[in-house]
């Protein structure tokens, strides 16, 4: 997900909602690590937002293949 536009835009929500804080940002080198932010409690705030959007994300995409699943295994009346 990282330099992806996801996460460009993520960041970006992200900054909107904790524009009080200090989110100057380290060097993209350090970003595989885990660290984005210089503050570290930014960066903490920052991993935990990003790890609710993907958890958020897979539940979305399981429940939407769920509901594929059932309506294809389990005909409604109207289904011959």
């Amino acid at each position: 997900m990282l330099l992806t536009r996801e996460h460009y835009d993520l960041m970006s929500v992200f900054e909107r909602q904790f524009k009080h804080r200090r989110l100057d940002k380290e060097t993209k080198a350090f970003w595989p690590k885990g660290v984005i932010y210089q503050d570290g409690h930014v960066n903490e705030l920052f991993l935990a937002y990003r790890s609710g959007f993907a958890y958020g994300k897979h539940v979305g995409q399981s429940t939407a293949e769920d509901s594929s699943v059932a309506a294809a295994t389990h005909p409604t009346k109207d289904t011959p």
